[in-house]
């Protein structure tokens, strides 16, 4: 009876599934074409599958042409509908074909989303039958495990070898059979899209210098970047009208970018590229094919592949020398959102606002599958869009570059007010008492240069000087402008590597509140300092301004850190109650000194064979200087070159000759003694003072005297 009671349960499943399909064409006169559709769905309906029914049935089509299929591929398959071509090529009949993308229809319905495609695909296999007559034991070899690998991680459709691996791999590993089941074994051996990346990770560094202000999430997976790459693309082509380019990048328009490949030009493109090290950008020969040409763009090259992958670090260094690369040509970001067919239209008001309020220029990058699911979105911004000196990288699974924007503007509200772009950079005539000739600027890596504006990809440089009491070798980071042939050459850099730089020669051994005081006077200074050379909107690097020295090659990485915004807001109301548009400091102490030193030293000291006389000078903007006569020339240095090379505490108030064998020089402290003195910033902060106090006890109600 149970048997019975069986045999009639199964024949009715048959009958209701039948009215579930609907052939059509010549399928219709296949009976047993039909019967096999009938089992197959009742097998998937008895593990758990949803199936079609007679509301929502599949439909099965005679494929029109063989043109599509190849002898091993015999099907194709979209949701609803199925189309088969008869009399396939090989050892598998159609009724094989049939099963297979019948078990595509139902893990449609049922697990959309939640397997990977390869899973899906390896289902279909071990469902249909078609693996009957491969032999269990011969696994795919590591070479042809890796190249499937890097084909899953990708998301790329898989090809006729992959199919071939992936079926010995489900032959030798085996299937489960439950709805939306994936075997453990292939699972830990394939994996998915990109599943070692985080949910969610970010970048912030400025885009001047390259220092990371802030970062969080995975910094190293390497991923595809998307439409991000229509930047360096963007960056590489001559002759544009920056106003047209912008429309196609907010648009992420590929079809009108790619109709400009008579601009572009390949090497700068490369370039710009250079810090992403895997790479397999397409050759002079590979571009005859179009699809190709996408590569460059973000998307899937000629084999469904990309042909490149970054980590978050390396893709922030590309975006950054692009964007330096062509300032102009990305202005027109800032209307990302704003535009009816930006990629942004249509996200959070409040989003769109505080873009708009921030005068951001914003490029997304969606990674998808080659059915449109997105697997990653990236979003780069960078503020503000007339003078950019912020860019922040986001990127996320599983949305598009648009959908990345909530949590985006959520980190973006906090750093409009932790990096207010008023502090944010400054720029530093580089060596301004030295000779002309008597040093030069090497690249650390790749360099980008027009004729008057100098960055490199990795943001760093090598400055090399012969100059007498400069050092002779020091990293400095940021952009490099020349006002003219022989104007100054400014360093233009993010204000905390500033400060770092000046920290180091001014004030290295500083601590707590004191070093938190003095960070954010160099930083004030450094950021409001550009009235002291007008001529180049720059500070000097020496002591009338603030001693600069960059970095020494080869030091372990230095105490770092950020200056507190409220302590820049603090001295900017100190200085408006002073009247100070600079904020002296000193090492401090007044007792007086006295240094005499022999004709030979200061011979051995300078190299000459004879100094016939030294005067101290006073230029009109206040800088102080030493004259050196010679018998046949004369030296003019800064008072800082001078008292560093003789090594004199502070620049001497009085130098005199006592007789021909000796020069006498006198003066006051361990500086000039006005503003925050270091040594007493050291005992208040020792007494328990913080930094807002040591602040205002240095420049509270009191306007320094001028510097002698």
């Amino acid at each position: 009876m149970g048997a019975s009671f069986k045999r009639r349960r199964r024949r009715t499943c048959l009958h209701d599934v039948g009215a579930a399909i609907l052939f059509f064409g010549t399928l219709t006169q296949q009976t047993e074409l039909r019967q096999a559709a009938k089992i197959a769905l009742s097998e998937l309906a008895l593990r758990g599958y949803s199936i079609p029914s007679e509301d929502d049935p599949v439909r099965v089509f005679p494929a029109l042409t063989n043109g599509a299929f190849s002898g091993s591929h015999a099907g194709g398959w979209r949701p609803g509908s199925i189309y088969l071509r008869q009399q396939p090529q090989g050892e598998l009949n159609e009724t094989v074909y049939l099963r297979h993308e019948l078990f595509h229809e139902a893990s449609h319905r049922t697990c959309a989303g939640k397997i990977s495609s390869w899973a899906e695909e390896a289902g279909a296999m071990y469902f249909s039958g078609e693996l009957a007559g491969i032999v269990p034991g011969d696994w795919p070899s590591a070479y042809e495990l890796q190249n499937i690998k890097n084909r899953v991680r990708q998301g790329s459709e898989l090809n006729g070898s992959d199919r071939a691996v992936l079926a010995r791999l489900v032959v030798n590993g085996g299937w489960p059979s439950e709805a939306c089941a994936v075997s453990t074994q292939l699972n830990d051996m394939l994996g998915g899209a990109f599943e070692d990346a985080t949910d969610s990770s970010y970048r912030l560094v400025s885009l001047l210098s390259g220092r990371v202000l802030a970062s969080a999430g995975d910094q190293v997976s390497r991923l595809p970047p998307g439409s991000l790459l229509k930047i360096p693309y963007a960056a590489a082509l001559e002759h544009v009208n920056p106003d047209l380019l912008a429309a196609e990048l907010v648009a992420s328009d590929t079809e009108k970018l790619l109709q400009r490949r008579e601009q572009f030009q390949d090497e700068h493109y490369r370039l710009l590229l250079s810090p992403i090290a895997e790479q397999k950008l397409p050759s002079n020969f590979e571009l005859s094919n179009p699809q190709n040409w996408r590569a460059y763009l973000g998307e899937r090259n000629a084999d469904g592949e990309f042909a490149l992958q970054a980590t978050l670090p390396e893709l922030a260094l590309a975006m950054r020398a692009a964007l330096l690369s062509r300032p102009d040509y990305f202005r027109g970001l800032s209307q990302n959102g704003l535009l009816p067919n930006s990629t942004l239209a249509g996200q959070s008001e409040a989003d769109i606002k505080l873009l708009r309020q921030l005068q951001v220029l914003a490029k997304t990058g969606t990674v998808s599958t080659v059915d449109g699911r997105p697997l990653v979105g990236h979003l780069m911004l960078a503020w503000p869009a007339a003078h950019p000196v912020f860019m922040a990288i986001f990127r996320q699974r599983g949305v598009s570059g648009a959908g990345v924007l909530s949590k985006a503007a959520a980190l973006l509200r906090t750093w409009q007010r932790d990096y207010p772009s008023r502090y944010a950079k400054v720029r530093v005539s580089l060596l301004t008492s030295t000779k002309t000739g008597s040093w030069d600027v090497e690249p650390d890596c790749p360099l980008v240069a027009n004729q008057y504006r100098r960055f490199t990809v990795c943001g760093q440089f090598r400055i090399i000087s012969t100059a007498r009491g400069s050092r002779t070798e020091r990293i400095v980071r940021g952009v490099l402008q020349q006002s003219g042939e022989q104007g100054p050459t400014v360093l233009e850099t993010d204000v905390d590597s500033y400060v770092d730089g000046v920290l180091a020669a001014e004030a290295q051994n500083l601590v707590g509140s004191a070093r938190e005081a003095m960070r954010a006077v160099i930083a004030w200074n450094g950021s409001h300092g550009s009235h002291r050379h007008n001529e180049s909107s720059s500070l000097c690097d020496t002591t009338h301004c603030m001693v600069f020295l960059g970095e020494p090659p080869g030091d372990k990485p230095r105490r770092s850190g950020h200056v507190e915004i409220e302590l820049m807001q603090l001295l900017d109301k100190l200085a408006v109650e002073s009247g100070l548009n600079w904020l002296p400091f000193a090492n401090g102490g007044d007792q007086q000194w006295q240094r005499q030193l022999s004709v030979d030293e200061l011979r051995r000291a300078f190299a000459e064979n004879q100094i016939l006389d030294i005067r101290r000078e006073r230029r009109k903007d206040g800088e102080l200087l030493i004259r050196l006569l010679y018998p046949s020339s004369e030296e003019l240095l800064s008072c800082e070159i001078f008292r560093n090379t003789l090594k004199l505490p502070s620049c001497p108030d009085s130098v005199k000759a006592i007789d021909n064998q000796t020069w006498q020089f006198v003066g006051v402290g361990a500086g000039h003694g006005l503003g925050l003195s270091i040594a007493r910033a050291v005992v208040l902060a020792e007494s328990g003072r913080n930094a807002a106090e040591i602040l205002r006890d240095a420049y509270g109600g009191k306007k320094p005297r001028p510097s002698h």
